[in-house]
């Protein structure tokens, strides 16, 4: 079952300058007000309203979102962990992801192509914590992991919203 945030493929949506500045001004702040688009965008009210309306309908916004900071509610250490698993059944992969959605301690899943199947993103208050976070997926799923890599983040540089690749 698909989830409203999962990355959903398909046909490319064309969208224009006045798509670009409702997009770009919803990243900059989307707890802004319906009225403050308009104004910063120069478009009419209705327009900003429709457009906006259209892009989520679209799945062009997946969702809205606050980017917390891990450190500043007590998890100050966030790591990626890579694995790479053995073929898996479909009924066992979704279970192995079912399962990650479910941990609490872990805050992003992807499923990858290339050396690794799957990364995730795991916030802790310590490495101890880190620890016991990764022996749980290795102990209920030991017989499908092939190879796991942790990836602590010291610090993040970028995080860029798209708006210029449209």
């Amino acid at each position: 079952m698909e989830e409203k945030y999962e990355l959903v493929y398909g046909e490319k949506v064309k969208l224009d300058n006045k798509d670009k500045k409702i997009i770009e001004q919803l990243q900059k702040n989307a707890k802004q007000s319906i009225s403050d688009i308009p104004r910063k965008t120069q478009l009419p009210r209705d327009v900003v309203k429709y457009r906006i309306k259209r892009l989520e309908e679209e799945k062009v916004i997946r969702f809205y979102h606050a980017f917390l900071n891990p450190s500043k509610l007590g998890y100050p250490l966030y790591a990626y962990i890579t694995f790479s698993l053995f073929n898996l059944e479909l009924e066992d992969e979704e279970k192995f992801i079912l399962f990650l959605k479910q941990h609490p301690k872990i805050i992003y899943v992807a499923k990858f192509s290339g050396k690794w199947d799957f990364c995730i993103g795991v916030c802790a208050k310590d490495y101890k914590e880190l620890d016991e976070t990764i022996r749980d997926i290795r102990k209920k799923y030991t017989k499908i992991i092939k190879e796991f890599e942790v990836n602590p983040v010291i610090q993040e540089y970028k995080y860029d919203w798209m708006v210029d690749l449209i």
